[in-house]
C-alpha cells in the first residue's frame, strides 16, 4: 500500500510540474524583462500607481500574460521590488492566472461561452474589489518597499544577457521554494486521495458543491489550461456551475505556495482574513450563478473532471515506474519540452551564479555604462530605450501565445493523423485486455477531440453544429468505454468498440469528408 501511495504521489507531482513548466518559465522571463528592460520606473508606470486605475491596469496586464498561479510569483516579486502598491500587486496576482489566449479560447470553444464571459467578468470584479479592500483596510505603510531603482544594462546583447541572468537567479531564488511547496502539496494530496473518490462530487443538485470546491481547489495548484479542461468536463456532465466558478477563481488563481509567499510578505493574520473574504465572495457568486448559468439538459451520474485530483491507480494496483513514466510522457506535448529544457538551463545557470558570484559581479558588469566611443554602433547595440524594449518584449509574449495557439491546437489533418495512431493503440489494448494502456489511450483520444474542435474554431471563427454534435457523441462513447474498463468488465468494453468506431467514423467524415 505504501509503495502504491509513493508512485501515486510521484506521478501526480510530476504531472503538475510538467503542466506548470510553460507558464512558470514565462513568469521568470517576464520578471527579467521588467527588471532589466522596463526598470523599476517603467514597471511602476506600466501598472499605473495607486487607486482604481492601477487595479484595472493590473487586471488588464494579467489577462494578457500567459502565466499561472506559480508564474505570477516572480512577477509579483519584481512588482514589489519596483515599488508597485501592494493592493495592485494582489489584484494582479488574483487576475493573471485565469485568462490567457490558450485557455480562454479553449473555454469559449468547449464550454458555454456566456458562462466563461460571466466568469471572466466575475474575476474582474473580485480582483478589483480585493485590491481595493486591501488598500483600504489591510495595507500598512511598512508594506511599501523603497523603489529598487538601479541602472539599466547597456543597450545590446548585455541587456538580453541581463534578462537571462535575472531569470536564472530567480529560478533558484525565493520563488522556487514556494513553487516546490505548491507542487509538493498538490502532488501529495491528489496522490493520497482514493482513486476516483471525487467522481460523484460537485453535483448540480448538491447544495454543498460550491463550498466543497472552494475548500478543495483553493490550496491546490491548477494550471489555466488544465482548469479550463476541467470546466469543460463540468459543463459536459451537467455538474455544478457554482463549483465551476470556484474552480475558475480559486483553483486556477490560488495555491498554497502563493498563499505562503503572501503571508511571508504581509503576515498570516492579514493575508488569511483577506483571503477568507475572497473565498466567501467567490463562493457566494458561485451560489448566485448556479441557477441562471446552468444550461445542461441533464446531469451525468458521475464525472471524470476531477480524476487528476485523486490517485491515478486503483487500490488493487500499485503503479510502478513503467506506468508512471508512460503517464508522464503523455503530459509532454509540443511546448513542454522547450519549457522544461529552458527551465533546466535557467536553474543550472542560476545555481552556478549563486555558487560562483554571490556578490553580483556579473550584474554590475552588465549594468556598467560602456566607455564613450566614436566608432559606429552595431545593429545589436543601438540605443533603444529600455521601456520601449520592455513593452515590445511583453507584447512579444502575447504574440507567442497566439502562435502557440496554432501549434497546440492543430488543424484537422494533423489532429486526425495523431488520433488515428491513438485510436489504433486504444482498440488494440482493449482487445488484448491491457486495461491501463487502453484507459491511457482513451484519455489521450478524448483530449485530442477537444483540441480538434478548438483548432477548427481558431482557424475558421466558427464551429459547424453537426461536427460539434458528432464530436460530442464520440466523447460520450469513449467515456462509456472507459467506464467499462474501470469497472473491470472487458467483455462489455469489447462490445462497445463497435459503437465507438461508428462514432469515430461519423466524426471524421464531418471534419474530413474525403477521408477513407
Amino acid at each position: 500500500m505504501a509503495e502504491g501511495m509513493f508512485w501515486s504521489v510521484l506521478l501526480r507531482t510530476g504531472q503538475i510540474a510538467i503542466e506548470a513548466s510553460v507558464t512558470f518559465l514565462v513568469g521568470l522571463i517576464v520578471a527579467g524583462v521588467m527588471r532589466r528592460m522596463l526598470g523599476a520606473g517603467g514597471t511602476r508606470k506600466l501598472f499605473g500607481g495607486e487607486g482604481w486605475k492601477g487595479l484595472f491596469r493590473a487586471w488588464c496586464v494579467g489577462m494578457l500574460l500567459p502565466v499561472c498561479s506559480l508564474g505570477v510569483i516572480p512577477i509579483a516579486r519584481e512588482m514589489r521590488r519596483a515599488g508597485v502598491p501592494s493592493g495592485t500587486i494582489l489584484a494582479f496576482v488574483l487576475a493573471a492566472p485565469h485568462i490567457n489566449p490558450l485557455s480562454l479560447l479553449y473555454g469559449l470553444t468547449l464550454s458555454e461561452p456566456v458562462v466563461i464571459v460571466c466568469f471572466a467578468a466575475g474575476s474582474l470584479v473580485i480582483a478589483l474589489a480585493a485590491g481595493a479592500v486591501w488598500e483600504r483596510n489591510f495595507a500598512k505603510d511598512a508594506d511599501a518597499t523603497p523603489p529598487g531603482d538601479e541602472p539599466l544594462p547597456a543597450p545590446g546583447l548585455k541587456r538580453l544577457a541581463a534578462v537571462v541572468v535575472t531569470a536564472a537567479r530567480e529560478a533558484v531564488g525565493p520563488s522556487m521554494k514556494y513553487v516546490l511547496l505548491a507542487l509538493g502539496f498538490t502532488g501529495l494530496l491528489s496522490g493520497l486521495l482514493p482513486h476516483g473518490s471525487l467522481g460523484m462530487s460537485m453535483r448540480h443538485d448538491d447544495p454543498t458543491s460550491p463550498a466543497l470546491m472552494t475548500a478543495i481547489a483553493l490550496p491546490m495548484y491548477t494550471g489555466p489550461l488544465q482548469g479550463m479542461m476541467r470546466l469543460g468536463l463540468i459543463f459536459d456532465h451537467g455538474n455544478s456551475v457554482g463549483a465551476a466558478f470556484a474552480l475558475f477563481e480559486l483553483g486556477i488563481g490560488v495555491n498554497v505556495g502563493l498563499v505562503v509567499w503572501l503571508a511571508a510578505l504581509f503576515g498570516w493574520k492579514r493575508v488569511l482574513l483577506w483571503l477568507a473574504g475572497v473565498a466567501v465572495v467567490t463562493t457566494a457568486l458561485g451560489y448566485a450563478a448556479e441557477g441562471p448559468l446552468y444550461f445542461a439538459k441533464e446531469e451525468a451520474s458521475h464525472t471524470h473532471a476531477f480524476d487528476e485530483w485523486t490517485s491515478p491507480f486503483p487500490s488493487e494496483q500499485g503503479g510502478g515506474w513503467d506506468a508512471v513514466r508512460a503517464k508522464l510522457l503523455q503530459k509532454v506535448e509540443v511546448l513542454e519540452p522547450v519549457a522544461l529544457g529552458g527551465s533546466l538551463i535557467l536553474v543550472l545557470l542560476g545555481a552556478g551564479l549563486a555558487r560562483l558570484d554571490r556578490t553580483g559581479r556579473v550584474e554590475r558588469w552588465l549594468t556598467t555604462a560602456p566607455t564613450p566611443s566614436d566608432r559606429p554602433k552595431s545593429i545589436w547595440n543601438k540605443n533603444v530605450p529600455g521601456l520601449v524594449l520592455g513593452l515590445v518584449a511583453l507584447f512579444g509574449l502575447v504574440v507567442f501565445s497566439v502562435v502557440a495557439l496554432f501549434i497546440y491546437y492543430p488543424a484537422p489533418k494533423e489532429a486526425f493523423a495523431e488520433i488515428v495512431s491513438v485510436r489504433t493503440e486504444a482498440v488494440a489494448a482493449v482487445r488484448t485486455g491491457k486495461k491501463e494502456e487502453a484507459i491511457r489511450q482513451i484519455e489521450r483520444w478524448d483530449v485530442l477531440t477537444r483540441k480538434l474542435q478548438v483548432g477548427v474554431f481558431i482557424r475558421t471563427g466558427r464551429m459547424n453544429p453537426e461536427a460539434w454534435q458528432t464530436t460530442e457523441a464520440l466523447r460520450e462513447r469513449l467515456e462509456e468505454l472507459r467506464d467499462a474498463l474501470l469497472a473491470d468488465d472487458p467483455g462489455k468494453a469489447k462490445q462497445l468498440l463497435a459503437p465507438v468506431e461508428e462514432a469515430y467514423r461519423n466524426c471524421r467524415d464531418r471534419y474530413q469528408p474525403s477521408a477513407e
